[in-house]
């Protein structure tokens, strides 16, 4: 089999650090060329990753027969961008959130099935191993009955002008990190979650929220979620209690009781040796960015629709946090 050709619109850091390196990786990828508005960051990307470059998308679908494209631009592009790339027929990753109001994902989502394409959001959380044990964990009902869940997700504030601008990233925080973690409660959770609180603050002069906290409830189980742009070097954890135990899980480690027995990973792995002072733990190359671009590139190559986060996730996705700024009195003309 050919590999797919492959096109990347938008050259920030999230295309040239992941996107482009793992398309090049996979076997059965291949890059062909990128998309980028800005000319002086287009001839330099041109210029280091010997890939041709063109100012837009439209430019770069005619110049090219591309299986693939992947999306790595501000969120109040991805529509036109994702609509254009199903058009030509193209299996489609878009960077998180996948739009700006669930009504921009729904009409996006549609589109993509009627042309019969792969898509996939890149949700990142479920992608670390810790994350993986936990879901495997959970899905077994290993710690019983969930009876409640508390995630905190707090992360350096973006360096990236238009994340201020709500006209161009649909919101502040909540739209930015919250869907990381919704990605993985959906995972979890077999319900549709209802938006019980929220809060939104601003605690900078910035036309976003830049803290947010959220009280869901899934089929009776409450959920608390506290999200910050605040932490430097950020922070993550996600805290399960059920009726035989519990797990607490970062990127990194993930600590728990089941039925009364203590359990602990790092990346997702079991200790090689504890011995009492120190617990060692196995080498990791845990890569979470490439893992999501590499898994979607499997899917797409397979012509395997079924992703784990397909466009109509973006959807459900979209439609809470849609659900968070009208209880917080967001405008929607300020959230898109």
């Amino acid at each position: 089999m050919s590999k797919l050709a492959v096109g990347v619109v938008g050259a920030g850091w999230m295309a040239t650090d992941y996107h482009i390196p793992a398309f090049t990786s996979h076997p059965d990828t291949r890059m062909v060329a990128f998309a980028e508005r800005d000319e002086p960051r287009r001839l330099t990307v041109q210029s280091d990753r010997s890939l041709p470059g063109y100012e837009d998308v439209a430019s770069m679908l005619s110049a090219h027969d591309l299986d693939v494209v992947s999306i790595c631009t501000p969120p109040s592009t991805h529509e036109e961008i994702f609509l254009a790339a199903v058009d030509a027929g193209c299996h489609v990753l878009c960077e998180k959130p996948l739009a700006l109001t669930a009504e921009s994902a729904r009409r996006m989502a549609d589109a993509a099935d009627a042309a019969g394409v792969v898509t996939q959001v890149g949700y990142l959380h479920r992608y670390y191993r810790n994350y993986q044990r936990a879901i495997q964990i959970l899905s077994k009902d290993l710690i019983g009955d969930v009876v409640e869940v508390s995630v905190a997700h707090h992360s350096a504030p973006p360096s990236v002008g238009w994340y201020y601008d709500p006209r161009l990233s649909g919101g502040g925080v909540a739209r930015d990190l919250l869907p990381h973690t919704l990605d993985v409660l959906f995972e979890v959770f077999d319900a549709t979650p209802e938006v019980t609180d929220a809060t939104v603050r601003y605690l900078r002069d910035r036309s976003v929220e830049d803290a947010a906290s959220v009280s869901l409830d899934f089929d009776g189980t409450p959920v608390k979620l506290s999200t910050t742009w605040t932490q430097t070097d950020g922070v993550s954890r996600f805290l399960v209690v059920g009726t035989e135990g519990w797990v607490e899980l970062d990127p990194e480690m993930l600590r728990g009781e089941i039925h009364g027995r203590t359990i602990e990973f790092q990346h997702g792995e079991l200790p090689l040796v504890d011995i009492g002072v120190a617990t060692l733990f196995p080498a990791s190359d845990d890569d979470a960015h490439t893992a999501r671009i590499h898994d979607f590139a499997d899917h797409a190559a397979a012509g395997d629709r079924e992703t784990a986060a397909p466009a109509e996730r973006g959807v459900d996705v979209a439609r809470v946090i849609d659900a968070v700024y009208d209880r917080c009195d967001v405008t929607r003309e300020e959230a898109r």
